[in-house]
């Protein structure tokens, strides 16, 4: 079982991340994610299914279209790997159990989001808004497998309203500091969060303001200096997942 799960949980990961690739740069435009089949971003010629292997194709194709020899941007297989990666860290913590199921669906969904706004400076709700539609009943059933059933649920509507709110009402006050965008995300993580204990979702706003104030200071100074808006989204989710991951050491003292 622990062969089987160790090898299928990255395959599964590369084909999801690949998938993930079409969300991101079909979303935004409002275009469907199952139509037409993927192309080129150059010269639009369909990709064909022996140069849509995730990873190993780019690799084999030297990173350029089969077609036109365009350059494929190196971010197709990043994220590819980047899922993959989530889905192993949140594999150790998790391991072949049936809760697992619905944060590898988080680390997907906060992996696009992450990616559309780095790129675009916003979070869509068409992303948001599904995703918590679907969680919801997820973690309901997969509660169910656990010794306490209720508590979890009830965390993770502690934890999906507390972060909401917490995020919401400063965004509120002071509409320029954070989007609305943000606000919605937090939902969404603080189920997870809350899930597992409703004081993660704390950790993971603190974290999530450290790791802003880094990742804005870089691009300040970057930027020479110039007080530019930069994306909180990537940071909330990078927060989300090691509050996840790091779960075990960071609830000791609350339970033991």
């Amino acid at each position: 079982m622990t062969a089987v799960f160790w090898t299928f949980l990255p395959l599964f990961g590369l084909a999801v991340g690949s998938f993930l690739n079409v969300v991101i740069v079909r979303m935004p435009a409002k275009e469907s994610i199952l139509h037409p089949p993927s192309k080129c971003p150059q010269c639009n010629h369909e990709i064909k299914g022996r140069d849509n292997i995730p990873v190993v194709s780019w690799l084999l194709l030297r990173g350029k279209c089969r077609s036109c020899q365009e350059p494929i941007p190196i971010g197709y297989p990043l994220v590819e790997l980047g899922n993959v990666a989530l889905w192993l860290a949140l594999g150790a913590r998790f391991g072949p159990h049936v809760v697992l199921i619905p944060y590898l669906f988080l680390a997907s969904v906060l992996l696009a989001q992450s990616v559309i706004d780095a790129e675009l400076y916003i979070l869509l709700d068409r992303i948001t808004f599904p995703a918590i539609a679907v969680s919801v009943p997820a973690l309901v059933a997969v509660s169910f497998s656990l010794h306490d059933p209720g508590k979890a649920m009830l965390g993770a509507l502690v934890g999906g309203v507390g972060y909401f709110l917490f995020l919401g009402i400063p965004a509120l006050l002071y509409p320029r500091g954070m989007g609305l965008g943000d606000v919605k995300l937090a939902a969404l993580m603080g189920l997870y969060l809350g899930f597992l204990h409703p004081v993660l979702a704390l950790f993971s706003v603190i974290m999530a303001c450290l790791i802003g104030i880094l990742v804005g200071g870089v691009i300040y100074f970057a930027r020479g200096r110039k007080s530019d808006n930069f994306p909180f989204g990537p940071s909330l989710a990078l927060a989300c997942i090691l509050a996840i991951v790091f779960s075990h050491p960071l609830l000791r003292p609350y339970t033991g």
